[in-house]
């Protein structure tokens, strides 16, 4: 059984992994980054906002992506099957959201962590084992020792079940739907639908669409949801067209288990999915994923107690913002809010503006509600602030 030492070992060359690594490597650590299947096609419409090009721009610049830019694309919102709102934004305003196939947006995440002089060991990691003298990781292959681990291995986390426990089914969503081969748009499309709670999308990448549709594990079955997205563009795709199906579970938490969660321990530590860090109510987790694992670079290569110090930086930072999402999850896709929301979406630019820019990751749930008042939708801001005290449904 062959042995390989090194500072730290980061399970998942996804975004959260392979930032993580980036950022470690920069700082002067050896670094291994596990996984044999990186970079791949992912079950996600694609959408990196704004912030989380920041968070990368250092080592990965926007121009070098080869995406979908929509600052000046239709941005549409609708409910069912009522006619939907053009997003898109007026005069001088500009929100920055580019469409991008995963396999090339993690492929350049990667390289940026291969060049930092991250070492990439293209093998499955099979168990961890963490203990008071340092982890030893298994592989298909052999076995490796470390002094810690970061867990960046997704919603299915190894390193999160062999450490903090799995999600429960309750804190998922189901993600399904087809990549559309041979059709392009430059429209970006959700629609929110009640049955099950939840919302359709249709994204634009440079030679295909990605559609699907969301919702809770505990409301919904694949099987439904993909009969939900093939209804909704059976008169959109042109016969012929190459359809990939897709599925895969995504973290969806609610406030109570986010008040619970344990992000790190003694020389373990969970980044992005692994570690629950998802928008319950946009699904959008590719910034949070980045940012913890900038997060965790930052206390690992800080002066001591780097487990206490990225728990506190998340719930500082990150944890505040989803646990409002998930305070108001429940009464963004079905009720009276729903419905509210959509009459001020048709009625109102500036309306469209706030929630074109919550999807685009531009507008915080903090200060939602004061913009919304701002507009002077004051039932629709009333509504939200209902909800997010658990008066309203």
């Amino acid at each position: 059984m062959h042995e390989h030492d090194t500072d730290i070992s980061v399970v998942g060359a996804g975004p959260a992994g392979a930032w993580a690594a980036r950022q470690l490597a920069a700082g002067g650590m050896r670094v291994a980054l596990f996984d044999a299947s990186h970079p791949r096609e992912k079950a996600c419409g694609g959408g990196i906002t704004g912030r989380a090009l920041d968070e990368i721009a250092a080592a990965v610049p926007a121009e070098t992506l080869d995406g979908v830019a929509v600052e000046d694309a239709s941005f549409h919102a609708g409910l069912g099957d009522e006619a939907s709102v053009d997003l898109r934004p007026r005069g001088a305003s500009r929100r920055r959201l580019l469409v991008v196939d995963r396999r090339s947006f993690d492929a350049a995440l990667l390289e940026a962590a291969i060049r930092a002089g991250a070492e990439h060991i293209r093998e499955r990691v099979t168990d961890v084992l963490v203990g008071s003298d340092g982890v030893r990781l298994q592989t298909n292959r052999r076995s490796y020792r470390c002094s810690r681990v970061i867990g960046a291995d997704g919603v299915n986390s190894l390193v999160r079940r062999r450490t903090a426990g799995p999600l429960a089914r309750a804190d998922l969503s189901i993600a399904t739907g087809y990549f559309v081969f041979g059709e392009t748009s430059r429209d970006v499309r959700v629609e929110f639908v009640s049955a099950p709670p939840g919302y359709f999308w249709s994204f634009p990448r440079r030679d295909h669409l990605a559609v699907g549709a969301c919702a809770q594990a505990d409301a919904a079955r694949v099987g439904p949801l993909a009969a939900l997205v093939t209804e909704r563009i059976r008169d959109a795709v042109r016969p012929g067209r190459q359809l990939v199906r897709y599925s895969w579970p995504i973290p969806s938490l609610g406030p109570a288990s986010l008040a619970r969660e344990q992000p790190a321990g003694d020389r373990w530590f969970l980044a992005g999915d692994a570690a629950g860090l998802v928008d319950p109510i946009t699904r959008e987790g590719i910034f949070f994923a980045i940012r913890s694992a900038s997060l965790a670079a930052e206390a690992i290569l800080g002066v001591a107690d780097a487990p206490a110090r990225y728990a506190s930086a998340l719930r500082r930072e990150i944890y505040p913002e989803l646990s409002r999402a998930a305070r108001l999850k429940r009464g963004f896709f079905s009720g009276p809010f729903t419905r509210l929301l959509v009459e001020a979406l048709r009625q109102s630019q500036p309306v469209r503006e706030v929630m074109a820019d919550l999807v685009a990751g531009e507008q915080p749930y903090k200060t939602l509600k004061r913009r919304l008042l701002a507009t002077l939708e004051v039932r629709l801001a009333w509504r939200l602030l209902l909800l997010e005290m658990g008066v309203a449904r």
